[in-house]
């Protein structure tokens, strides 16, 4: 194999791992922001701009639901 081919595969695999871990990352910020937010909540203290995000037709407030985070 040559040494283009090696660091090209090299460089792939390094993308991929890169990927991979951001894409954890966003996620346990996301569910982080959604505990976050709902503590905020709880505390009256959430700007209505984020609650009114927040809450569906019915009324319910939930950041999970909207953020697509499973709680831990």
């Amino acid at each position: 194999m040559s040494e283009l081919a090696d660091l090209l595969r090299q460089k792939a695999e390094i993308d991929a791992k890169i990927e991979k871990v951001k894409a954890a990352e966003v996620d346990r910020m996301k569910l982080q922001f959604c505990e976050m937010a709902t503590q905020l909540r709880e505390l009256s203290a959430l700007p209505s701009s984020l609650v009114t995000l927040f809450t569906d037709k019915a009324g319910t407030f939930n950041a999970y639901r909207v953020l697509k985070v499973k709680k831990a």
